[in-house]
């Protein structure tokens, strides 16, 4: 008869919250994991009697002998079961993200706390739940180079100043080619920021719900082009949405000077795009989500000035801000 026993078996008998001192401990025992399996030395951190430790023990094969970098660990479950003692009693599912070099990887773990008066320890009785790794490697960042001479650019005139933007016609060609023909016709004269949140966006376009948040240079909604290596950095300029591929004539800039580092944590990014957040600031949150298609490169005041406009309960400016005119230009 087989010694092994199936954890995932278990019935919860009551659902808890992870205290601090859980956190930074399942930390502690992350960090020392990865370092186990760098020196493939996992004996400690796998339960012994688990029907699952071949498994466990396979997954973690494949980082043997690698540089391994601790970025996160989540509880997504933490509870009590039924045990013969309380240094026995509780169990997690913990998803864990680590780097290599060029890769990050994220693991759900099925945690179990056993032990007795002497040692108690979090280890690993199964793995549930598993990715291929995402890419952070190095990516360029064209959204935050200075215009090149010749460059045509964008001027926003408005009653606050004047905006310059960049335009990425190679990244995201549907949207820029629609910008370019809305502006000339003459579309965003005269509009208004209609939508301002400080330290989040400023928001143009039709916002009214007449219908007219589908007209576009294409007769109506369009595709997304997003994850084409623009992001929302501080400034960045994208099409506000209603849903997967609903792009019309709505617009935002971004205008948010921090980043909250407990987020990015739960991002996969390429390195030097995280560290361009944290040093110019944006909304990690919403890459994947919206088409960015301009970067502002001067007038960030302006935007600054704008977003610390009153605003009433919908978030309208109780004075109007009025896009004047739109034109472009070549850089000299």
């Amino acid at each position: 008869m087989s010694s092994l026993k199936d954890y995932n078996q278990e019935s919860p008998i009551n659902h808890l919250m992870a205290r601090h001192w859980d956190k930074v401990e399942i930390k502690e025992v992350a960090e020392a994991l990865l370092n186990a399996v760098k020196q493939n030395q996992l004996t400690d951190y796998v339960v012994a009697d688990s029907w699952h430790k071949e498994k466990v023990l396979e997954y973690f094969k494949a980082f043997a002998g690698q540089e391994l970098r601790y970025k996160n660990t989540d509880f997504t479950l933490f509870y009590q079961v039924e045990a013969a003692d309380d240094y026995n009693d509780l169990r997690g599912q913990l998803l864990l993200t680590f780097q290599t070099d060029r890769m990050e990887y994220r693991v759900l773990l099925g945690m179990a706390r056993l032990g007795d008066a002497d040692c108690v320890r979090w280890q690993i009785y199964d793995v549930l739940w598993q990715d291929a790794g995402v890419s952070i490697v190095d990516v360029p960042l064209v959204q935050l180079e200075d215009p090149q001479s010749g460059e045509e650019i964008c001027v926003l005139v408005t009653n606050h100043g004047d905006i310059r933007l960049r335009l990425f016609p190679q990244q995201a060609p549907l949207a820029v080619a629609n910008w370019r023909s809305m502006v000339k016709d003459g579309f965003y004269d005269g509009s208004l920021f209609a939508r301002i949140i400080k330290e989040f966006v400023i928001q143009g376009g039709a916002l009214d719900e007449s219908g007219d948040e589908a007209l576009s240079s294409y007769g109506g909604y369009f595709a997304d082009e997003v994850c084409q290596g623009l992001y929302h950095f501080n400034g960045a300029v994208a099409l506000g949405n209603h849903g997967p591929h609903t792009n019309g004539n709505q617009f935002f800039i971004v205008q948010n000077t921090k980043v909250n580092e407990e987020q990015l944590l739960k991002l996969s990014l390429p390195r030097n795009v995280e560290t361009a957040y944290l040093e110019n600031g944006g909304l990690p949150e919403l890459d994947g989500r919206y088409t960015v298609f301009g970067q502002v490169y001067e007038g960030m005041d302006v935007v600054v000035n704008i977003a610390g406009q009153v605003t009433d309960a919908k978030d309208a400016p109780l004075e109007p801000v009025v896009i004047q005119r739109i034109f472009f230009e070549k850089i000299s």
